[in-house]
């Protein structure tokens, strides 16, 4: 169907003759006509003055299949697309239920981030000043000096002839452990300030995540509709933190195996990436939805707030 017979279909649908519809643009009756049965076109101003008569979009004026123009004049009437009542209490009372969730999240994962920066200083500053001695079996922590024993299931420190503490591991960990132990301190402080780094960078990554989580949230609440352009890139940023978070450990832990030659057990779980397709795909409909309202005007929610 051409840009005429839509012409002719809004203005029948509005009851407005050819004279009047003339009258209105400041053209004559026989330029109507003339749009109508397609032997000419009206300039863009005019198209323009159309839309604002007719309270309609260009689009909907040049639309290659207008055919149910009673639905879309009810659209055009309302500009507003209703969810009932309860879905819109209901999806505001989810999006409330999520924004809050990730706040709390944040503050957590916040506190968790400053122990781990606090707790991995202490643990530089001991392996700084640890020493291992392999040939007599011997520990020295700021200059306070222990037996140990290693073994193919366990490691274990004597503190004194009543006390000590094992640390059991598999046989792939124990060949890992003797060789950290049998290196300088130079070599096991660079991997352990690695291991900190990668953790510390992970959990940020995880608070930002959860930041963004709020924000998006809160958006879906507060706005007239969950299809924004600040949402889809909220969406954006949440796939980019996720896959961070599960590519950081793995691909640090590949590399320190590598640079370090030592065993580091890596799992990697397709399930997560698959996650992370998915919400690939629910970009793309958040970002697809925005785009029909750019061209609509469209709202999901009533104008009342709650």
């Amino acid at each position: 169907m051409k840009f005429g017979e839509n012409l002719k279909l809004i203005r029948k649908s509005k009851k407005i003759s050819q004279e009047e519809l003339a009258e209105k643009l400041g053209v004559s009756r026989q330029s109507i006509s003339k749009w109508e049965t397609g032997e000419n076109y009206p300039t863009m101003n005019n198209i323009i003055c159309l839309c604002d008569i007719f309270n309609c979009k260009i689009n909907e004026l040049v639309h290659e299949d207008f055919t149910d123009i009673n639905f879309l004049d009810d659209e055009i009437k309302m500009s507003v697309v209703k969810f009932k009542e309860k879905e819109q209490k209901r999806m505001k009372g989810l999006s409330k239920f999520i924004y809050v969730i990730a706040r709390i999240a944040q503050i957590i994962v916040l506190i968790e981030l400053i122990l781990t920066a606090l707790i991995s200083i202490g643990i530089l500053i001991t392996v700084a000043n640890t020493k291992f001695n392999t040939e007599t079996n011997e520990i020295t922590i700021f200059k306070h000096s222990f037996d140990y024993e290693l073994e193919e299931t366990k490691f274990a420190m004597h503190i004194n002839n009543n006390n000590h503490f094992d640390f059991n591991f598999e046989k792939e960990d124990y060949k890992t452990f003797n060789k950290i132990i049998s290196k300088s301190n130079i070599y096991r402080l660079s991997l352990i300030t690695i291991i900190i780094l990668t953790t510390i960078i992970s959990i940020y990554m995880l608070y930002k995540l959860f930041n963004t989580i709020e924000k998006l949230f809160l958006n879906i609440h507060d706005n007239d509709t969950p299809f924004i352009s600040e949402n889809v890139e909220y969406l954006k940023r949440i796939t980019l933190y996720l896959l961070l978070i599960l590519l950081i450990p793995d691909v640090s832990g590949f590399l320190t195996s590598i640079i370090y030659n030592i065993y580091i057990d890596i799992d990697i779980n397709i399930t997560n990436y698959l996650f992370i397709l998915i919400l690939i795909v629910i970009v793309y409909i958040f970002k697809y939805g925005y785009e029909i309202q750019l061209d609509s005007k469209g709202k999901i929610y009533n104008t009342k707030k709650d």
